[in-house]
């Protein structure tokens, strides 16, 4: 049986993850795999900090320590950011080191440097944690639907979105005392402002665009709306039209080009995405010959993480990776992509318009909407109160830029006494 050492840089959360997995279930990774994984050397900021595990490895603030190694042909990149983590990960590349690394920023933002380096080295980069953590949705494209065109991709791939939600529409809270609640729970950080706004699903999807269609994707190219706008307002009216409000990622293959984009989106409730609840996630796929894929699961955590990471660490060390991955388009071998600007899109959608309670206003409204080109689904006047009406509007797909040049002129038309609130709704 063949023994290889890893390093691994970063022992926080997933590192802890990796060191409990391996303490726990080496026998079982000798049987399936006919390896001895052995974690060699860890390199951590704070080697002194109290840690409840023992890994016999020799433990090192010095990266030279993993990089003069030549013992160490794998390493776990576990460091977050675009900086520090950057530099980190081309010195092991750099030394000739296949690296496994979970941070979905750099694979996202510097893939190309980072996957035309490895090239050149001869190395590889795994990051199949980079996503959805525990859910194995990169084999899934990769490998597992390799006989596919894909689509489209439309998944909800942040779980403190997700929470935040789920507790919104379960509680009946506003948005600032449902991140209070995930920030307790530690499903939230201190300073949310990636989960929240967007950031982070668009990295992730922005990796699963370049392995499902070949092509680089930059994420100014992305439409990005957070979450931060939601209220319990919206939450209630998606739960009155037979819909759940989630943070979908979705990416979709038209003749035209590629549609891309984050955004808070009605997903009706008898679809399976609208069951993903809490800190989970989960990806829906359409492909060319296997249809609709549905994979759900613990998108992030130590050993939801850790497994991700450990599966890579299997791939790489037995050379099934090294023996696939530069035939892929997603490595070095790029193709232009044509992607579509956010206006045309093709999306159904929702408006919630704040009316004048008087006569002739409902007509006026659909009148308009019928002039702009919108196929309404449904249109109904919710209860008054204090001489004011909502007015709800569900259409069928439509151009999105359309539709808001048509919002926009009901309500500088005088037809609106608020803002009208849009939503896309998914398809």
């Amino acid at each position: 049986m063949r023994r290889v050492a890893i390093g691994l840089i970063g022992w926080g959360t997933v590192g802890g993850g990796v060191v409990d997995i391996l303490n726990r279930d080496a026998a079982l990774l000798r049987e399936r795999c006919g390896l001895d994984l052995w974690l060699k050397t860890i390199v951590t900021r704070d080697p002194s900090r109290t840690r409840d595990q023992r890994t016999g490895a020799t433990v090192a603030t010095d990266l030279r320590a993993i990089l003069d190694d030549p013992e160490i042909p794998v390493v776990i990149h576990l460091v977050g950011g675009t900086t520090v983590a950057k530099d980190l990960l081309v010195a092991c590349l750099k030394a000739g080191k296949h690296v496994v690394t979970a941070n979905k920023a750099l694979i996202a933002e510097h893939g190309d440097e980072l996957f035309t380096l490895a090239a050149h080295q001869g190395v590889g980069i795994a990051f199949e944690a980079a996503v959805a953590g525990g859910i194995p949705v990169i084999a899934a494209l990769r490998d597992g639907l390799v006989a596919n065109r894909i689509e489209s991709i439309s998944g909800i791939l942040n779980g403190t979105c997700n929470f935040i939600l789920t507790k919104m529409e379960a509680e009946g809270w506003g948005y600032d005392e449902a991140l209070a609640e995930a920030q307790k729970l530690g499903y939230a950080e201190t300073d949310p402002t990636l989960d929240v706004d967007g950031t982070d699903t668009a990295h992730k999807l922005a990796i699963l665009a370049r392995i499902a269609w070949g092509g680089r994707i930059p994420l100014s190219s992305l439409t990005i709306e957070g979450i931060q706008s939601l209220t319990a307002t919206d939450i209630a009216s998606a739960k009155t039209l037979g819909a759940r409000i989630k943070l979908l990622a979705v990416a979709r293959n038209r003749p035209e080009g590629l549609e891309l984009r984050v955004a808070p989106t009605l997903v009706p409730l008898d679809h399976p995405l609208a069951s993903v609840m809490k800190n989970a996630n989960g990806i829906a796929l359409q492909s060319s010959a296997a249809g609709p894929t549905l994979l759900t699961g613990l998108g992030a955590g130590a050993l939801p993480t850790a497994s991700a990471v450990l599966a890579d660490v299997v791939d790489v060390a037995s050379g099934r990776y090294q023996a696939t991955v530069g035939h892929y388009g997603f490595f070095t071998g790029l193709q232009p992509v044509t992607l579509l600007p956010e206006a045309e899109e093709n999306t159904a959608c929702y408006a919630r318009f704040t009316v004048a309670d008087r006569p002739g206003v409902l007509a006026a409204i659909a009148t308009a909407l019928s002039n702009g080109g919108a196929s309404v689904q449904t249109i109904y006047q919710a209860t008054t109160t204090h001489d004011r009406a909502v007015i709800e509007v569900m259409t069928h797909p439509l151009r999105l830029g359309s539709f808001r040049q048509t919002v926009a002129a009901i309500d500088t038309g005088g037809l609106t006494v608020a803002p009208t609130r849009v939503l896309r709704k998914w398809l």
